[in-house]
């Protein structure tokens, strides 16, 4: 349809969260751009993760979806009024741009409705059985992927079908302010971090995937073999929640490792990982960036299944066991054995593998920081 559809003015972007999906959109995100130079590209995100969007230089526009605001007002029924007011308010400020497209990646009810009351003429989606929660209603023009299981960088670049884009991965770029780069370089300065010996690890998730979280043994018993044996200089990062887990960990560990700095927003988590030349991480947001910054990453996985879900490109390693019930897609699970059988052991022959293609230059690094 880039043939059918000349020269849009708005284009809407539609992808809510989560950390790790709003990246694989990304790529996609730069084919539109690519195609459509001159168009007004609005992004409509969830609150906690516009400050990643205004990063993108892609972007022109976040449109912020107050999520956590309306749920504050629901909770109370003095505030119904004000929650109405809001919605209608925000609504009004959606459809004033007069979007000529909307591109709905997220896929389910939530995102559908979102993108109708846009007023896009057209709605591009996925189609049914690719979506969930009757999303396909909300949509009039819906494209079929090649196939059921594919990586979800994959699945979003072929949405763009629906407007005749021959689509392409691309890397993505962040716009850093300098503030956020000096918050950064002070905290490595004063802790006397270089950045050529420089393993970051980030043990958590969100507490909607605490289910997919490695042992904190497990990942003291790591970190004391990269110090150990690898020479590395060992920061945990660590996000809402997370500060006790990664005590918790320094607490079974035998040599020294550094508590990261508070990154009060995705631009400093993203400079700080910049910095680093290893990141490991379970099946989390911040391993997607490290991967796609071009960081040799190594991704812990359980219930997740690493054909869709796993980063994307050839600087990223995935370790995880073939058990009977793994990959699923439970949200809860009384014994997660997929993730506990993961061995320390198995992650650091994923370093050797990591420091071995390095010698033979087999990654492609994006890192120049």
């Amino acid at each position: 349809m880039g043939k059918r559809f000349n020269n849009p003015k708005n284009i809407l972007i539609v992808r809510l969260g989560a950390m790790g999906d709003v990246i694989h959109v990304i790529p996609a995100v730069k084919n539109v751009r690519r195609e459509f130079p001159s168009a007004h590209i609005a992004w409509l995100v969830e609150d906690k993760l516009d400050d990643l969007i205004e990063g993108l230089p892609e972007i022109d526009e976040v449109i912020v979806f107050p999520r956590r605001q309306w749920q504050k007002y629901l909770k109370s029924p003095r505030n119904y009024f004000r929650a109405l007011s809001s919605m209608r308010l925000f609504v009004k400020k959606l459809r004033k741009r007069k979007y000529d497209i909307a591109l709905d990646f997220h896929g389910n009810a939530k995102s559908g409705l979102l993108a109708y009351l846009s007023g896009a003429r057209l709605r591009v989606g996925f189609s049914r059985g690719y979506c969930k929660e009757f999303n396909f209603l909300f949509t009039n023009i819906r494209i079929r992927p090649r196939q059921k299981r594919m990586h979800r960088i994959d699945k979003y670049l072929s949405l763009l079908d629906g407007l005749g884009i021959q689509a392409y991965y691309h890397k993505p770029v962040f716009s850093i302010p300098d503030a956020d780069r000096l918050y950064i370089d002070d905290f490595l300065c004063h802790n006397h971090l270089d950045q050529k010996s420089l393993a970051i690890i980030h043990p958590g998730t969100s507490m909607f995937g605490k289910y997919k979280r490695w042992p904190a043994e497990n990942y003291a018993r790591l970190a004391d073999v990269l110090t150990k044996k690898f020479q590395y200089s060992v920061v945990f990062t660590w996000g809402a929640s997370e500060y006790n887990l990664v005590e918790k960990i320094l607490s079974f560990m035998q040599y020294q490792a550094t508590i990261a700095c508070e990154t009060s927003s995705v631009k400093q988590l993203i400079t700080l990982l910049q910095r680093a030349r290893l990141f490991i991480g379970g099946d989390t947001g911040p391993t997607h960036i490290a991967s796609c910054l071009g960081i040799p990453t190594i991704a812990i996985f359980g219930p997740k299944d690493p054909a869709v879900y796993a980063p994307y490109g050839r600087n990223a390693l995935v370790v995880r066991k073939d058990i009977p019930c793994s990959p699923c897609e439970k949200r809860e699970c009384d014994h997660v054995a997929c993730i506990h059988s993961v061995t320390p052991e198995d992650v650091v022959e994923a370093v050797r593998d990591i420091e071995k293609f390095k010698l033979e230059k087999k990654f492609d690094f994006l890192n120049t920081a």
